[in-house]
């Protein structure tokens, strides 16, 4: 009888593997064969819209650290009441879809502060759904120090500045690091809200890609995508490098200059919370003031059509992700062979960091030969870059739960089923409810890997875009209006199932 239980795990892992290199991974790296024997010429344009996403990529995660790490800080350490409002809201970008965030930031900088469409307004864009994850990701190392170092270094008479440059950084880097990553490559990513901001001689990347898949140039396209996953690739392989590297030289001391700058908290809190509000808070939430005075609720059969496939597809992949999720995550955290969950994980990792607009050029490519319907290939792409959203979240509960619950459960009679389902589901579940939250929502916003698999299909997100481009801005701002209270909905959702961690 064990030997069958043991064998029936066995097949489970084997198909969620199956599953995983067959329907996420390969297709989201498909594209990379194309550079195999054939024209590898970069045009010029293509090269300009490299250099202005990576040029905006880089600055944008430095204005991130520079302002995310200090209010990572006071997110953990500050006794602040106002810390409480800062977690509400910091995640509020992540879950607003971009298509609905590109907009409101366009009426806000674009109309009301008479900004130019341009670099200045993408890099303004890219602040506000980056920044969160620079944030969450220090704030998530910061947690796990241990503030008696703090208080060892203060009772030797040690500046609060030269504490945190030489104590506390030293210990929560990997959380800089993790949150640099996320922020570059989502910033490399973006595509729907960028094409709102963004001018015919300012085109990133993924705007670029996208309008060479619609002209059909499909073979400077897929030069494109082959150099954003390679270098998206480059940059995941130095994190994991900078990760390992357990020793970084910080004990020069200069007392002078962090006397003063240890003096300057207040001017430091002052700056912090005049930055979050007018560069993230006031644009994310403007579009709500916009439909004040240009409310026009319309319903068509185009809106009503774009909603049900878009909330459609966001609950059908989001479910089927579950089912091979929670098994792969338990196969990463548990699995006997160290080396192979490391490296089912790093490809998770590749995933996940991948820009969507190659991606979906990508899952274009490989599905498009197997004359799949467009809505099921459209779904298969969402999963594809949803996955790994699952995936993570639910892995880290789990390794979190210490395994020798479920050892002494097993040891106390109960069957392996019974510790999974009765024990370890129970402890993982607001992870999973969380992942899911963060599943749907990135579908429902995705527009890059949209817009470059679908032909006919018009998305919720696709719908704004166009609305904003044919000038129908009150009718694309209801859309935003109703996707933002949804989003207020699972943001509520999420931070309940936080609060149960």
């Amino acid at each position: 009888m064990f030997h069958l239980k043991k064998q029936f795990s066995n097949i489970i892992y084997a198909i969620t593997l199956l599953f995983f290199v067959c329907v996420i991974f390969l297709p989201a790296i498909y594209v990379l064969t194309y550079a195999v024997g054939g024209d590898f010429s970069v045009s010029e344009e293509l090269l300009k819209a490299l250099v202005i996403s990576f040029f905006i990529a880089f600055l944008v995660m430095i204005i991130d650290l520079v302002v995310g790490i200090p209010l990572a800080w006071v997110l953990v350490r500050s006794k602040s009441k106002y810390k409480i409002l800062l977690d509400n809201i910091v995640d509020f970008p992540l879950i607003v879809p971009t298509a609905a965030l590109g907009l409101s930031v366009f009426l806000f900088w674009g109309e009301f502060w008479q900004i130019g469409k341009g670099v200045t307004l993408i890099i303004l864009l890219h602040i506000i759904f980056t920044i969160p994850y620079v944030i969450r990701s220090v704030a998530a190392a910061i947690e796990q120090i241990d503030e008696t170092y703090n208080e060892a270094a203060s009772a030797l008479g040690a500046y609060p500045f030269t504490v945190f440059r030489t104590i506390d950084l030293p210990l929560f880097k990997d959380g800089v690091i993790v949150g640099s990553v996320l922020a570059f490559t989502r910033s490399l990513s973006e595509t729907g809200a960028t094409m709102m901001v963004a001018s015919a001689v300012s085109m990133t990347a993924p705007v670029f890609i996208v309008n060479l898949k619609h002209s059909g140039d499909i073979p400077q396209a897929a030069v494109a995508s082959i150099i954003l996953i390679v270098l998206s690739l480059v940059v995941l392989i130095i994190a994991k490098f900078l990760t390992r590297k357990r020793h970084f030289k910080f004990e020069v001391i200069y007392f002078d200059l962090e006397k003063r700058l240890s003096g300057w908290s207040r001017i430091k809190n002052c700056f912090l919370a005049l930055f979050f509000s007018i560069m993230v808070v006031i644009p994310t939430v403007y579009i709500i003031f916009y439909n004040f005075f240009n409310f026009n609720p319309v319903f068509n059969a185009v809106i009503l059509n774009s909603l049900l496939v878009s909330f459609g597809i966001a609950f059908f992949i989001t479910i089927a992700g579950l089912i091979f999720a929670i098994p792969m995550a338990y196969f990463i955290a548990r699995g006997k062979s160290k080396k192979l969950s490391a490296l089912f994980e790093n490809l998770h990792d590749i995933v996940l960091l991948v820009p969507t607009s190659a991606l979906g050029v990508s899952l274009a490519l490989f599905w498009g030969k197997l004359n799949f319907s467009e809505i099921f290939i459209l779904a298969l792409s969402h999963l594809s870059f949803t996955f790994p959203l699952l995936v993570k979240p639910i892995t880290a509960a789990i390794k979190n739960v210490d395994h020798e619950i479920e050892e002494a459960a097993a040891g106390l009679g109960a069957k392996r089923k019974k510790v999974l389902t009765s024990i370890l589901l129970p402890l993982v579940m607001p992870a999973i409810i969380a992942g899911s939250i963060m599943a749907f929502m990135r579908s429902l916003s995705e527009t890059g890997a949209t817009l470059a698999v679908s032909k006919d299909i018009k998305t919720v997100s696709i719908l704004i875009v166009d609305l904003v481009k044919n000038g129908q801005m009150p009718e694309a701002g209801f859309l935003c209006f109703i996707l933002f209270l949804i989003a207020s909905v699972f943001l509520i959702a999420l931070k309940k199932t936080k609060k149960e961690v």
